[in-house]
């Protein structure tokens, strides 16, 4: 078995892991803690092969966050495609589902353009690639003037029936579409696992969906117990229907906690804290994006000529672009270098 995955998986190996040393060092990030303006950041970032490209035409002077970091996002597609050209058939197989990450990610470029005023001028990027991987009519539903437009754009396709579900709601608004979108993805790709993981691999899948749906599961009830006023039911109706490491009476303990102190108490006491650990110094993003970061990095070093080596990447070339988004916007309001460097570092993985 290990014989036949060195010979799939050997040319994509060597190219993810070229490309990967091809990522922003330790060294250039506190470079960019000491740059003092988004212009002079951005003219930085087009010195850098991932980014020279879909920055080019861009005019440093009247860029903003919206369409900096939508350019940057392209950016991991491209790496996408890099890969894929390097993948076997049953590698490509996975990659077209994962390719589902990109169609969504544009399905809500799209619906923040008809949805937000201020999105207008953000553009909606694909290429000839993105246009050949997708069965969408992506130019149909760039210029559709309305949400009902928009989703006969989307007839036929496997996002129309939960867009529709949606939009029978009372007043609907932009959170409503994305998060559908959201749990769509989840439940649609963990439901199909079996039509697109190769035999033998299915650990490196799960780990990477499972852990991921549990992580952001428990960070939205974190943060609508903390920062939103909603009831319990709401707050089962935002969560994954997938359950990994954490059972439903697990996760109903944690909807139900009465305060932080239980929450923490049930943390520490759930899979992700005795095997991983949380603190009451860092933020939970940082903790739960931290975790995944390092299931992604364990399952790459233990099984390097695996899908492990695909997730570990395209985890590590979005926490890139979260990372430097992060520091465009402590440039942006005047933050000191050491500010910079903290937020930046806060970063720990992209859930």
């Amino acid at each position: 078995m290990l014989n036949g995955r060195l010979t799939a998986y050997s040319g994509m190996t060597t190219k993810i892991r070229a490309m990967k040393k091809r990522l922003i060092s330790p060294e250039q990030y506190e470079e960019i803690t000491n740059i003092t303006t988004v212009p002079d950041l951005i003219n930085y970032l087009q010195t850098f092969p991932a980014y020279a490209d879909v920055l080019s035409n861009l005019d440093a002077n009247q860029a903003h966050r919206g369409e900096v970091e939508s350019r940057m996002t392209f950016s991991t597609y491209r790496d996408f495609s890099k890969i894929y050209h390097f993948a076997g058939t049953s590698q490509r197989r996975y990659l077209k589902f994962y390719f589902m990450k990109y169609e969504i990610a544009t399905l809500k470029a799209c619906m923040r353009n008809i949805m937000d005023s201020r999105s207008k001028t953000i553009p909606v990027l694909v290429d000839k690639h993105f246009k050949q991987h997708t069965k969408l009519n992506i130019d149909n539903l760039i210029v559709s003037s309305s949400m009902e437009d928009f989703i006969n754009n989307l007839a036929g396709s496997v996002y129309e029936k939960p867009m529709r579900k949606v939009m029978e709601l009372e007043n609907p608004v932009l959170f409503d579409f994305e998060m559908s979108l959201d749990l769509f993805f989840f439940s649609y790709i963990w439901n199909h696992q079996d039509l697109f993981v190769p035999k033998g691999e299915e650990k490196y899948f799960v780990d990477s969906i499972g852990s991921q749906a549990d992580l952001l599961n428990l960070m939205w009830i974190f943060r609508c117990k903390n920062y939103y006023s909603v009831s319990e039911s709401q707050i089962y109706s935002f969560l994954i229907p997938i359950y990994y490491n954490l059972d439903r009476n697990t996760i109903k303990a944690f909807v139900e906690a009465p305060n932080n102190d239980e929450f923490f108490k049930l943390l520490n006491s759930c899979y992700y804290g005795r095997v991983y650990g949380f603190n009451y110094v860092d933020d939970m993003e940082t903790q739960f994006g931290g975790i995944l970061n390092t299931i992604y990095m364990e399952d790459f070093k233990e099984s390097p000529y695996s899908l492990a080596c695909i997730n570990a990447y395209l985890h590590l070339k979005g926490l890139e672009v979260a990372k430097v988004v992060t520091a465009m916007e402590c440039i942006r309001y005047g933050y000191k270098p050491d500010a910079i460097a903290h937020y930046i570092n806060r970063k720990k993985g992209v859930l």
